[in-house]
C-alpha cells in the first residue's frame, strides 16, 4: 500500500508502528467508538497479478480464521475493509514487546517467568486447536508480551481450519510458514494437524529459555535437512539453569516422529504446570500455622455450604488440601485479573476478598461480590480454563488454598473427576434457573404487548 494520508475509512492515523514484507501497520483512532486500534496494510500495485491475489486471500483468510476465536490471549479483529485497491485490517492495539524483541535484547527475564508465559501460549494454542484453528505460523515475532506477563498471539494470515489441513498451499507463497520454526512434516510437504503447532511452539520455547535456535543452515536446503534429520543438544546443556525436567518436555516437543510429541499444545502446558506448581509448593506458606485455621473445621463449613464439596469424605478432602497449593496474597494486589487465564479454584482460609469488574467501555468499576473466610471462588476457571469474567484483590491480607486443574487431574484422576462432575451439576442447575428467568421475563413482556393499548391516530 502507498504511504496513507491522515485516514484510512473512519479511523485517523495516529504513528507508524512497523513495517513488513506485505505492508505496514500503523496506531489509528476510531472515530466512531472512540478507542486506539492497530490497522495493518498490504502493499498493493497491481490486484490481478498472482502475488496480489495471494495477499488479498490472506487478507482475508486472517479475518475469517481470528474472527472465530474469542480469547483474551488472541488479538481481536475489528474490522477488514478496502480503500482505493487497498486492504487492511483492523485489530485491538496491543501494547507490548514481541517475544523476539525479548529474545534480541537478551532480556533478563526470570526462568520460571519465562515458564508461565509458554504455558499461557501453550493454552492459548490448546483453545485455538479445540476450536479447530492451527495457527501454522509460531514464532517469537508472532507473540506480544505485556507489561503484566500475558500474551497476545498475533498473525493468522496462514492458519487453516483443520478440516482444510493439506499440504503446502500454493496461493499463500512458497513456503507456508516460517522455515527456523517449520515442523519435518512441513519441510517435506505433508499433511499437517495441530502437532505441527505443537513442534513450532517447542522451537519456540526452546529459543525463549536459551537464546538460540535448535535448528540452523546456511540455506534453506542445510536448514530443512537440520529440522529433519538432527537432534538438537537438550536446552539444560546450553543453559544449565534450565531444570532438567523442563529440558526434557521441550526435547519431547521436537520430536520428527508425530507420534511421540505431546499430543496436544494442553498436554505440554500441564506438564509444565504440574512441574511449576511442585516448584511453588515448597515455597508457599504452611497452612496449619496460618492463623484461624482448623483443618476439620474448614472441612466441615466447606461440605455444609457448597454442594460440589458434600459427597466428599473428610479423606478426601484431606487429600484435596495436600495436593493444594496455600499462598498470602497481601492487601491491594492482585489474585487474578479479569479475562486472566489459569486453572485453578481458590478457597479463603483467613481473610477477605473483593471481585470486581471493570466496564468496558467507561472504565468504570462495579463491585460484584465481597467474599471471606470459608468462601469459594474461580470454579470456572478450574473447570475449564475460562477466562476469568471478574478481578480478584485481596481486601485485606488474605491466605488461600489454590486447587490446580492441573495438579488433581495428573495426581488424583477420581477426586478430580467427582469434583468435575459436582461442579457441572451445580452450573447446570444456574443455566435452569437462568432459562426460567428469561422464559419468565419473556412471557411478562408479551403479556404486558397484549395489553398494551394502541395509541390514536
Amino acid at each position: 500500500m502507498a504511504e496513507i494520508a491522515n485516514k484510512i475509512g473512519r479511523y485517523e492515523i495516529v504513528e507508524r508502528l512497523g513495517e513488513g514484507a506485505m505492508g505496514v501497520v500503523y496506531k489509528a483512532h476510531d472515530t466512531i467508538i472512540d478507542r486506539t486500534v492497530a490497522i495493518k496494510t498490504v502493499k498493493m500495485t497491481n490486484t490481478h497479478n498472482p502475488a496480489a491475489h495471494s495477499l488479498i486471500k490472506q487478507f482475508c483468510n486472517e479475518a475469517k480464521i481470528a474472527g472465530r476465536l474469542s480469547h483474551p490471549n488472541i488479538a481481536v479483529i475489528h474490522d477488514v475493509g478496502e480503500q482505493d485497491s487497498s486492504f487492511y485490517l483492523v485489530f485491538e492495539y496491543v501494547k507490548g514487546v514481541t517475544l523476539k524483541d525479548l529474545i534480541l535484547r537478551q532480556e533478563k527475564i526470570p526462568i520460571n517467568d519465562k515458564i508461565a508465559l509458554i504455558i499461557l501460549l501453550a493454552r492459548t494454542l490448546h483453545y485455538a486447536h479445540q476450536h479447530g484453528v492451527i495457527h501454522r505460523d509460531i514464532k517469537p515475532a508472532n507473540v506480544m508480551v505485556l507489561d503484566d506477563l500475558q500474551i497476545k498471539v498475533m498473525d493468522f494470515g496462514i492458519a487453516v481450519l483443520d478440516t482444510q489441513a493439506s499440504k503446502l498451499d500454493d496461493t499463500m507463497g512458497i513456503f507456508t510458514g516460517t522455515p527456523y520454526y517449520m515442523s519435518p512434516e512441513m519441510v517435506r510437504e505433508e499433511k499437517i494437524d495441530k502437532l505441527t503447532d505443537v513442534f513450532s511452539l517447542g522451537v519456540l520455547s526452546y529459543e525463549f529459555l536459551t537464546g538460540v535456535k535448535p535448528f540452523m543452515g546456511v540455506n534453506f536446503k542445510e536448514l530443512f535437512e537440520c529440522i529433519e534429520t538432527k537432534e538438537p543438544e537438550p536446552p539444560q546443556s546450553i543453559a544449565p539453569s534450565i531444570n532438567e525436567t523442563v529440558s526434557h518436555y521441550i526435547m519431547k516437543t521436537l520430536e520428527k516422529d508425530k507420534q511421540k510429541r505431546y499430543q496436544s499444545a494442553g498436554e505440554f502446558a500441564d506438564a509444565l504446570e504440574f512441574y511449576m506448581e511442585a516448584r511453588n509448593k515448597t515455597k508457599t506458606v504452611i497452612v496449619s500455622q496460618s492463623p484461624d485455621f482448623n483443618k476439620l473445621g474448614l472441612i466441615k463449613m466447606l461440605q455444609d455450604r457448597y454442594l460440589f464439596f458434600s459427597d466428599f469424605t473428610e479423606e478426601e478432602m484431606l487429600t484435596l488440601f495436600s495436593l493444594s497449593g496455600k499462598k498470602i496474597f497481601r492487601k491491594g494486589s492482585t489474585i487474578f485479573k479479569e479475562a486472566s487465564v489459569d486453572d485453578k479454584m481458590y478457597i479463603i482460609i483467613a481473610g477477605q476478598v473483593k471481585l470486581i469488574k471493570r466496564s468496558q467501555y467507561n472504565g468504570k468499576v462495579t463491585l460484584l461480590k465481597e467474599l471471606k473466610s470459608g468462601d469459594c471462588f474461580g470454579e470456572l476457571g478450574f473447570l475449564n480454563n475460562s477466562p476469568r469474567y471478574a478481578a480478584a484483590i485481596p481486601e485485606t491480607d488474605t491466605v488461600c488454598i489454590l486447587i490446580s486443574d492441573t495438579v488433581l487431574r495428573k495426581s488424583e484422576p477420581y477426586i478430580c473427576l467427582k469434583l468435575y462432575k459436582n461442579l457441572s451439576v451445580m452450573l447446570s442447575e444456574r443455566i435452569r434457573q437462568s432459562d426460567e428467568r428469561i422464559c419468565r421475563l419473556t412471557l411478562e413482556i408479551e403479556a404486558l404487548k397484549a395489553t398494551t393499548v394502541p395509541p390514536i391516530k
